[in-house]
């Protein structure tokens, strides 16, 4: 039995591992799951991703990103210094890449949204979809 929890553990610290290096960017399954098997003798379940993924995102330390239609999720690391339960993302739609909107502007944007139009934004589920300057 060691030897199974062993195993689990060594998985989950290499999905996390993952996660942390591609913190800037939102990552799918398929793309933990290329890359850890790409990499392994043994190959990572990609059951044992989504499991633990979703542990991860129930516990907060990752967050979930739903397409609009459902089909697909992707998922970013929160870099606990950042709180991005705090602020918006902005998401390249031509490189993947995820920035963080944790400007000052924030606090005005919120205040703006919820006197203005009676809405309150929950920025851990919320994505501004664009191009970033160097895709540009």
């Amino acid at each position: 039995m060691g030897r199974t929890t062993n195993y689990s553990t060594e998985k989950r610290t290499m999905i996390l591992e993952y996660l942390k290096a591609h913190k800037d960017e939102s990552v799918s399954v398929k793309d933990i799951e290329n890359s850890l098997n790409s990499n392994l003798d043994k190959s990572v379940n990609v059951t044992t991703i989504y499991r633990y993924l979703d542990k991860l995102s129930n516990e907060g330390q990752v967050l979930k990103h739903t397409s609009e239609n459902g089909s697909k999720s992707t998922y970013q690391y929160i870099n606990p210094d950042k709180l991005c339960h705090n602020h918006l993302h902005m998401k390249c739609t031509s490189c993947g890449k995820v920035m963080h909107m944790d400007c000052s502007f924030m606090d005005e944007f919120m205040r703006h949204i919820f006197v203005h139009h009676k809405f309150t934004i929950e920025c851990k589920t919320s994505m501004i979809y664009g191009v970033c300057n160097e895709c540009k």
